[in-house]
């Protein structure tokens, strides 16, 4: 390798490697791991849905499973959902989503990383774009839960508009 190339390597690595850790001291971590996925579910839809409200969270039809932690057992879930986005608006505002789980009893965990109204999955400015996510939960106990995804509008958004979209869960057992 010539000397010109190790430096180019050696700069790029040094360079990722600040960037890595002034971003880690940004971070609130989370992680969970597992040994093997048990189930799969896959949900799509070809069909343009847009968020009506703005200031709350909202479901996005067709973007929702359910599953089952067995007695007994523990699992945590992995999720990604992809769309085609457009978000249109103020340029100091954008468009969110995040997933959740909810429970039997109607209570509804925010999948980690937690980042609330913070995530921006789209901003204004552009046509329709490819846009994703994946989250995971902590570890759920035995029961039933509908893992979502929602949508929100930042004041300012005009529209937020989600097409061809696909939710893919996988439940892990630690």
């Amino acid at each position: 390798m010539s000397r010109t190339i190790k430096t180019v390597v050696t700069a790029t690595a040094l360079s990722c490697a600040l960037a890595l850790t002034v971003t880690a001291a940004n971070a609130v971590p989370s992680s969970q791991n597992g040994t093997q996925t048990s189930a799969q579910f896959f949900t799509g839809e070809s069909a343009p849905w847009t968020a009506q409200t703005i200031g709350a969270w909202g479901n996005i039809p067709t973007a929702s499973v359910n599953i089952t932690v067995p007695a007994g057992t523990t699992r945590f879930v992995d999720a990604r959902f992809t769309a085609e986005s457009l978000c249109v608006g103020d340029p100091s505002a954008w468009c969110s989503v995040r997933v959740v789980a909810v429970n039997s009893a109607g209570t509804t965990i925010e999948l980690q990383p937690v980042t609330s109204t913070d995530y921006r999955f789209d901003t204004p400015g552009g046509d329709e774009e490819a846009h994703a996510l994946e989250r995971f939960s902590p570890s759920l106990g035995p029961g039933a839960y509908t893992v979502r995804v929602q949508a929100l509008r930042i004041t300012g958004i005009t529209q937020f508009t989600l097409d061809d979209y696909a939710f893919v869960v996988g439940l892990v057992e630690p």
